[in-house]
């Protein structure tokens, strides 16, 4: 009797809970690197940019109370994400945390709402490198003389085919950046785009506004405008704001509180780095020194950059920019944002180029921060197999999820093209959308230690405070200042967000983020369909 070979072929081994056993993404970061992405990240210098809305726009609001009350809200959620990155250090930040302490369907759609409206902002940042970048340049440079040539040249740039082919240029070079040297290349491109933005945009401009005074400014004002084609450009100025409504304002504690929805800009987010935590090297205070020690070098900056701006340049002056037609005073580009003022005020070219470069390295540097964000997002979500397992592939030779990055960049393309032909979204709209995430991570920090005490008594933070877990603490703090600047966002009309003025922003931002949670639930039916079961992937930590 003989034996027949068999036909069948061997069965294919059962897919793991993880695309794979190891992230291929590399420890490149250090404590320094993290820091300098969070104070970039958090865009003190574009905030600041635009000093004279605030002042035209919340009329007798007090710069200085405003973002120290921004920085008290933030702070608590500072502290807090720190302190979850450090007890689970992975790519993908919130989203780990969210999905292992509280539901996975509620920290998917909270991480997959951020990332969306980020993909939608990022298009401020685009248009404004071609805006306030290269156009304020190319009118600085007519403003001291050198001839209306450089008008035009700058005046291209503010053109919709102008924003949007700057932008899209620079998207696709950040992109390029990681495929080429993935992110030890892009740590150390931020570094020197770090000192060169301190210098440029914080630097000399608060020396410039100390040693300068407002009557010489006003004088160098006539005189750059005279070169645009205006003569007498301070009255000119100043009769457009009165006949808009320009009045001295009072004091108001109403309008400082609403305008904290345009320095939760900076404050609300200056923690970001913690969805690249997997690729930071890991000390004792890692991310206690990047996280609120942002928080603390964003207020040192604005303590500077603040009044010595109001010396030279004086509040009503801001207020009035707000408010006058730039075309009424020579200036039909747009109102000046603050590094063309300063060139104005040193009277300098020299000056201003060293301005506007470091506040445009500050927007630049923005985009792939975002693009590195992002990705590590998606990565994550392909990584326990919610998304397609090619997001989470790595370059082997970049150590970078090329396919993450590649789908971010489509996304940040379309994004400058809204910003660059239409007028969908304003500056701030996107901000309501990018905090409520926050809320479900302040939750997951007060019942973290209560969902997975072992993880939280083998760490730094298992002490107690009056018998409530210190993480309980922290997260308390935290939601009641996100709530706070969630409360604010929903009262300010500048905020574009407001219930009374723009009630729609808080349906979509909910309805953005019952689609996450839709994505999960079809995800997890999908695999299961294929015989994986990704609910088993939530009971422990993705590999780091």
């Amino acid at each position: 009797m003989t034996t027949q070979p068999s036909t069948s072929q061997p069965s294919a081994p059962a897919p793991g809970l993880f695309t794979r056993k190891a992230t291929g993404l590399v420890r490149e970061g250090r404590t320094r690197d993290a820091l300098f992405y969070n104070l970039l990240w958090s865009s003190v210098a574009l905030t600041f940019a635009f000093y004279w809305l605030f002042a035209a726009f919340y009329p007798g609001s007090n710069a200085l109370i405003t973002f120290l009350i921004a920085a008290a809200l933030g702070l608590p959620g500072a502290f807090l994400y720190a302190m979850l990155s450090q007890l689970m250090p992975r790519t993908g930040g919130d989203y780990v945390f969210n999905s292992r302490s509280l539901h996975p369907a509620i920290g998917f759609a909270g991480n997959f709402s951020y990332s969306f409206w980020l993909a939608v902002v990022i298009g401020v940042y685009t248009t404004y490198i071609a805006s306030y970048g290269f156009g304020a340049f190319g009118r600085m440079m007519a403003g001291f003389g050198a001839g209306s040539g450089w008008l035009s040249f700058g005046n291209w740039f503010s053109t919709h085919w102008g924003l949007f082919i700057t932008g899209t240029v620079v998207l696709i070079l950040s992109a390029v950046m990681f495929a080429v040297g993935g992110v030890r290349l892009f740590f150390r491109i931020q570094a020197a785009c770090f000192a060169l933005f301190m210098i440029g945009a914080v630097l000399v401009p608060a020396v410039v506004g100390l040693v300068g005074s407002h009557a010489g400014f006003l004088a160098h004002f006539n005189s750059y405008a005279q070169h645009l084609g205006t003569r007498n450009a301070v009255a000119a100025l100043v009769a457009s704001s009165n006949k808009a409504g320009f009045t001295h304002p009072a004091f108001s504690w109403a309008l400082t509180l609403r305008a904290i929805s345009v320095f939760w800009f900076i404050f609300g987010f200056i923690f970001s780095s913690n969805y690249f935590a997997g690729e930071i090297r890991l000390q004792k205070r890692t991310h206690i020194y990047s996280m609120p020690g942002a928080v603390l070098l964003a207020v040192i900056v604005l303590l500077i950059m603040v009044p010595t701006f109001d010396h030279i340049i004086g509040y009503d002056f801001s207020a009035r920019l707000g408010l006058a037609s730039p075309a009424a005073y020579g200036f039909a580009g747009g109102a000046p944002a603050y590094p063309e003022l300063i060139g104005i005020a040193a009277n300098s070219p020299v000056i201003g180029i060293i301005a506007i470069l470091g506040f445009t390295i500050g927007l630049v540097v923005w985009l792939p921060q975002t693009l590195l964000l992002v990705s590590r997002n998606m990565f994550a979500w392909s990584f326990d197999r919610v998304m397609p397992d090619k997001l989470s592939s790595v370059d082997s030779r970049s150590a970078s999820p090329l396919w993450a990055i590649g789908t971010m960049l489509v996304l940040s393309i379309a994004s400058t093209a809204i910003y660059s032909f239409t007028t969908w979204f304003s500056s701030l709209s996107a901000l309501l959308g990018l905090t409520l995430p926050l809320l479900v991570t302040a939750v997951s920090g007060i019942l973290l230690p209560y969902r997975r005490r072992d993880l939280v008594e083998n760490s730094p933070y298992s002490r107690r405070v009056a018998g409530v877990p210190l993480l309980t603490l922290v997260g308390g703090l935290a939601l009641i200042g996100f709530s706070c600047a969630v409360a604010v966002l929903l009262w300010d009309p500048g905020s574009g967000a407001s219930l009374q003025d723009n009630p729609g922003k808080l349906e979509l931002a909910v309805i953005v983020y019952a689609v996450g949670v839709a994505i999960w639930f079809i995800a997890r039916a999908v695999r299961r369909n294929q015989g994986i079961d990704i609910d088993l992937s939530y009971r422990e930590l993705p590999a780091a």
